[in-house]
């Protein structure tokens, strides 16, 4: 993403005086590698739109401005619909001085079906990014030009789908297409039961729950927490103790052939 500030300052003789100051964010995978593996699409944007918007809010400086005096914005806005779509809302952005731009890295716009390869090189847009114009003249966009000079709203180069700011753009079906990856290790929550303690609320529900954990499913072979909580046990005679591992949304956690051990720790307590 790159947005401008207009920056204002005085000189010795206390004369006014603005130019803009061109910021840039550049997001890499290895930036996002929690969020990758996100449960759905929706989370994984919202992320990366936070990050956008937090990245703007640091590195501004006081007095400057994100707008012109006439209110045209220097910078990208992106807005979540109703339906739970992405809207890059380029109404009422400056694209004359290309000073707002927005661009994807082409593996993502692929996977995400913003744009399909027809052949090498040569590609169109896709099901899930749709573009939508302000009103009924279409406009001819000046901050994105073709190979051969010529305007267009959008095009694959160099790696990276980049999008014209003279319209909006809609992204769609983003939970149904969005995969997590399995370049990076994801971590997820394992929770552990026993009938051997008190039972506690979780959310509005009495469980047996004794600890949540997270692990990485394919590095994590062994885990001891740091501190250890107990809570009170319920009869002060056990004869039958029952464990579980299950999943964040109820299901059993499936592991390997190899053993599987839980080591329960009881304290005494002195009188």
């Amino acid at each position: 993403m790159r947005w401008h500030e207009r920056v204002y300052e005085q000189d010795d003789q206390g004369n006014d005086g603005s130019w803009h100051q061109r910021r840039e964010l550049k997001l890499l995978g290895q930036d996002m590698t929690d969020s990758l593996s996100s449960s759905t699409g929706s989370q994984f944007f919202q992320k990366l739109v936070y990050r956008y918007d937090q990245e703007r809010a640091i590195r501004t400086q006081p007095k400057n401005k994100w707008a012109e005096d006439n209110g045209v914005k220097l910078y990208p806005t992106f807005e979540w619909t109703s339906r739970g779509d992405l809207l890059l809302n380029t109404t009422n952005v400056d694209y004359q001085r290309q000073v707002a731009h927005v661009s994807w890295g082409q593996t993502l716009a692929l996977k995400m079906e913003w744009v399909e390869e027809v052949s090498t090189g040569k590609f169109r847009l896709g099901p899930n990014l749709l573009q939508e114009f302000h009103s009924d003249t279409i406009p001819t966009p000046t901050d994105v030009p073709d190979a051969n000079n010529q305007p267009t709203f959008w095009k694959v180069v160099k790696g990276y789908l980049v999008l014209s700011v003279t319209c909006n753009w809609r992204f769609v079906q983003l939970n149904e297409t969005f995969r997590p990856s399995t370049e990076f290790v994801s971590t997820r929550p394992l929770r552990v039961y026993c009938n051997v303690g008190t039972s506690s609320m979780v959310g509005n529900r009495v469980t047996d729950l004794l600890r949540e954990i997270k692990y990485h499913s394919q590095n994590t072979t062994h885990f001891e927490p740091m501190h250890i909580q107990y809570v009170p046990v319920r009869n002060e005679l056990v004869e039958i103790v029952e464990t579980q591992m299950a999943e964040i949304n109820g299901d059993l956690a499936q592991f390997g052939a190899a053993h599987t051990i839980l080591t329960l720790h009881f304290r005494r307590e002195v009188v």
